[in-house]
Parts: structure tokens; C-alpha cells; sequence
């Protein structure tokens, strides 16, 4: 899916080159509205300049959309890996927990038999 992503961003890119490339002299002009003293300006302005700025738009908006989502995701994987090594931590007190309690067991075994081994005797 990745993949299909980039080629489409690729295409969507080169034609955007490609269209700027054959209308890098078109010029687009803007008018300003003239208010009471304030006289209508006419602005002339290259269409490629327009394209570039709306690409950069773009990108920048596709930025600011993803980020968020990219520092949430570290968060999130940062608060698994703390929580993976509280587990991994608190099962190996658990298993040692579990170590000298059979050995305790062994022990207190021991003392068993040979109190009972100096009874019958």
C-alpha cells in the first residue's frame, strides 16, 4: 500500500512539473477592489510562482496533518517498551520469588526427614 502511496505522490508530482514547465511564462493577474480613496490594483503574478507556493502549501499541511500522529505513535511505543520491561523485571522477581521458595521447601524437607530419622531412632 506504501508503495501505490509513492507512485501516486511520484505521478502527482511529475505532472505538476511537467504542467509548470509549459506554462512557466503564463502570467495570472489579480485585481485587488478599490474602496472609496483606495484605487483597484491589478497584480501580475507567473503561474509557476503560484504552483510553487501551492505545492509548498501542500507540503506543509501534510506535515503539520502527520506529525502529530508521528510523536503519538513514539509515545505510545516508548509506554510498550516500559511496560514490556516491568513485566520482563517483575516475572523474573516472580520466578527467583519461585527459586527460593523451593529451596526453602528443600530445606525445611531436610529437617523433616532427619527429625524423623532421630525420632525413630
Amino acid at each position: 500500500m506504501k508503495i501505490i502511496f509513492n507512485l501516486i505522490t511520484l505521478f502527482v508530482i511529475i505532472g505538476i512539473t511537467l504542467f509548470a514547465r509549459e506554462n512557466a511564462q503564463t502570467m495570472v493577474d489579480f485585481s485587488t477592489i478599490g474602496i472609496g480613496a483606495i484605487p483597484a490594483k491589478i497584480y501580475h503574478i507567473k503561474l509557476i510562482y503560484i504552483m510553487q507556493l501551492s505545492l509548498l502549501a501542500g507540503v506543509v499541511a501534510g506535515a503539520c496533518f502527520v506529525i502529530p500522529g508521528v510523536f503519538s505513535a513514539e509515545t505510545k511505543l516508548k509506554e510498550y517498551k516500559r511496560k514490556l520491561e516491568k513485566t520482563s523485571v517483575q516475572s523474573s522477581c516472580d520466578s527467583s520469588k519461585v527459586d527460593v521458595l523451593e529451596s526453602k521447601i528443600q530445606v525445611l524437607e531436610k529437617a523433616l526427614k532427619s527429625a524423623l530419622e532421630q525420632k525413630n531412632d
